[in-house]
């Protein structure tokens, strides 16, 4: 059933529980679903028009259904009380103690998740309204002895596995929903409100993303590859209150003192042709838009000096599109991009000379895709680049998708050497005290 539901790796020690409680609860609603639809079915078969002409006013008189229903009322209570209070309780009471805990504030906004974490002192610094800003966004008062080793990232969140995390959760602004899938942690952000919620991380981040290989077929996605039509430049004639938005310039055009009225490559819309006309032009050069930043180019394409004007594998922009079509081409061979989500190699690869085409955990390219197919590969291993993040599933707004933020599951050893490394980022060593510590040693060593 787990596979059914495609339920996302779990890395929490409380996640079995919640996966456990989902599979049940869908089992019911499947056993409901093909009970009440087989029910459904029956009747209006066994009561059909034409074998009961005459309505039987006196109903059914077996307590069946009754009994049924009763049992399935059960059976809620029973995952109610036995299941989901006890796993609810589990989670807002039963706090482990705070000596054992990594304790972090997250703070959503509008568009990013502000994480602050206690400096080595285990102590969190004030925070003013009075100092937020783009700088400091969580008004983190600096001069507070307690907020001096204070560390604080935008969008990035790092934990060390294996051990239990408290976060107290809240918002500057609206309504915000915290939630790290991987890890089985969802909970609403509310203004004015700091929530706390803890878990227990027992996989790293590189565990989940080895859970989550899958084969990539390099030969599909090169069977994508097609003559493709560019668009042909013309002449058309111009006058106020046309519109061709579907259209690009293909021409710089000035005015009489010789300035810059309109660029190569400009949208041709109802305002851009009325700054035309009032020039004096009605005469221009143009091309429908190609719209073929989908593909990408599978040659390297040359104008007349022999020089590359759109290369292997790049991008078919409408820029690009313009240079081929001034270079006089009718037709171009590209193909469908295929990196549209980030993803990793899981493994080496290399071409038939042993030139290395990817190393694991290079991020996959189409000039990869391309390298693999020319080398003969058929088939790559890869996995997300970023399989745990935090995602918000409130409707923050039209930036919703800028509200990803990542989320890093480090071994004790890999996340006390982030630590360090932001620490000394924000408290370097004085000029003076380096200075002073190289005199020293010389005088020693003298």
């Amino acid at each position: 059933m787990e596979q059914l539901l495609n339920l996302p790796p779990d890395g929490s020690a409380h996640g079995p529980a919640i996966d456990n409680l989902i599979v049940i609860v869908h089992w019911l609603m499947a056993v409901l679903f093909v009970g009440w639809g087989t029910f459904y079915i029956y009747t209006l078969i066994r009561f059909k028009r034409k074998t009961n002409p005459k309505a039987n006013y006196a109903g059914v008189k077996s307590h069946f259904s009754n009994y049924l229903e009763v049992s399935v009322l059960v059976i809620e209570v029973i995952l109610l009380v036995g299941f989901s209070i006890p796993l609810w309780s589990n989670r807002v009471d039963d706090f482990p103690a705070e000596k054992d805990v990594l304790r972090i504030h997250v703070i959503a906004e509008q568009f990013a998740w502000n994480i602050h974490y206690p400096g080595p002192d285990g102590r969190f610094g004030k925070r003013d309204i009075k100092l937020i800003d783009s700088e400091n966004p969580l008004g983190l008062d600096r001069t507070d002895a307690d907020a001096k080793d204070d560390i604080t990232t935008i969008n990035q969140l790092n934990l060390p596995v294996n051990k239990p995390v408290i976060i107290d959760l809240t918002t500057k602004d609206v309504i915000h929903s915290f939630g790290l899938n991987a890890y089985r942690v969802k909970h609403d952000a509310i203004p004015g409100m700091s929530i706390p919620l803890w878990f227990t991380p027992v996989k790293t981040t590189d565990q989940i993303r080895e859970e989550l290989r899958h084969t990539f077929s390099i030969a599909e996605a090169m069977k994508k590859v097609e003559t493709m039509s560019l668009p042909l430049m013309t002449k058309i004639s111009i006058k106020k209150g046309m519109d061709m938005n579907d259209h690009m310039l293909m021409q710089d055009i000035t005015n009489a003192s010789g300035e810059m009225v309109m660029s190569k490559g400009e949208n041709l819309n109802s305002e851009n042709i009325d700054k035309l006309a009032d020039t004096g032009t009605n005469e221009i050069s143009s091309r429908p838009m190609a719209n073929l930043d989908k593909f990408i180019s599978m040659e390297d394409y040359k104008n007349n000096a022999g020089e590359i004007i759109v290369a292997k594998n790049e991008i078919l922009s409408e820029d690009a599109v313009t240079k081929l079509v001034e270079a006089d081409m009718k037709e171009i061979m590209a193909r469908e991009g295929s990196t549209i989500d980030p993803f990793v190699v899981m493994e080496a690869y290399a071409d038939k000379s042993g030139n290395q085409i990817a190393s694991k955990g290079d991020a996959l390219t189409e000039e990869m895709i391309t390298k693999c197919s020319e080398a003969g590969i058929n088939d790559i291993v890869l996995a997300p680049a970023t399989p745990t993040e935090i995602a918000c599933a409130q409707l923050c707004g039209l930036g919703h998708y800028k509200m990803r933020g990542y989320v890093t599951v480090q071994t004790q050893e890999e996340f006390t050497a982030w630590f360090d490394e932001q620490e000394a980022a924000l408290n370097p060593p004085a000029e003076e005290s380096v200075a002073s510590d190289s005199t020293s040693v010389q005088t020693t060593q003298e």
